[in-house]
């Protein structure tokens, strides 16, 4: 276990090396609210849960941009905080990564670092649409145990269509939905938006409210 830890430390270490030392602009801070549902039904009925969090967003450097992340569902008291780093290549790509840790303060963490990308499909002087993926995960969870971590390397397939709206000049709007393929083995039967081949559907919803300087 001590070979995990290591590896997901290195990965931490890495994570924050991508981030350049320069100045650092406030461009964003606001509120998000996500709509997430259970992989699963309870009872034959599809179930979601609301999760509320604060961010902001930091320019730093050249073509850098950092986004910090607090938050937790609202029925159950599971704080996460997430922070990424994303830098443009070309006139329409990101490259991005991102790092979050979410626990219930008591028992465990769980940890995941993913690695991805961004492609703008449309924009103006006010509005833009961005296709996201992040494929590529490293995964830890931890039960505050010496002896008693997991890591883990997942490849998914994922997509998220993100759209930005600039309603004022200090205020902006955002709307996200994304989807996944997950596989839950022989749940198949109970999954709430089943694919076949013990896959299913899992969907998100993500709204923003943010203001800028």
């Amino acid at each position: 276990m001590r070979r995990s830890a290591l590896c997901l430390c290195a990965a931490v270490v890495l994570f924050a090396l991508c981030v350049p030392s320069a100045a650092v602009d406030l461009e964003e801070a606001g509120i998000q609210v996500r709509v997430l549902h259970d992989p699963l039904l309870s009872d034959g009925r599809l179930t979601l849960a609301v999760a509320v969090s604060g961010y902001c967003r930091l320019a730093v450097g050249d073509g850098w941009m950092v986004r910090a992340e607090l938050g937790s569902l609202l029925d159950l008291f599971l704080p996460w905080i997430g922070i990424s780093t994303s830098h443009v290549v070309g006139d329409r790509w990101m490259v991005e990564a991102q790092l979050a840790a979410q626990s219930d303060l008591r028992d465990s963490i769980y940890l995941t670092l993913s690695a991805g990308g961004r492609v703008l499909i449309a924009g103006s002087a006010t509005s833009r649409l961005m296709l996201a993926s992040f494929p590529l995960s490293l995964v830890g969870l931890w039960h505050f145990s010496p002896n008693d971590f997991a890591l883990d390397v997942l490849v998914a397939l994922n997509a998220a269509l993100d759209f930005a709206w600039a309603a004022s000049e200090h205020v902006i709007l955002g709307q996200s939905f994304g989807l996944s393929v997950a596989g839950l083995g022989g749940l198949s039967s109970e999954m709430a938006f089943p694919l076949g081949e013990e896959l299913g559907l899992i969907l998100d919803s993500r709204t923003r409210v943010g203001v800028r300087p």
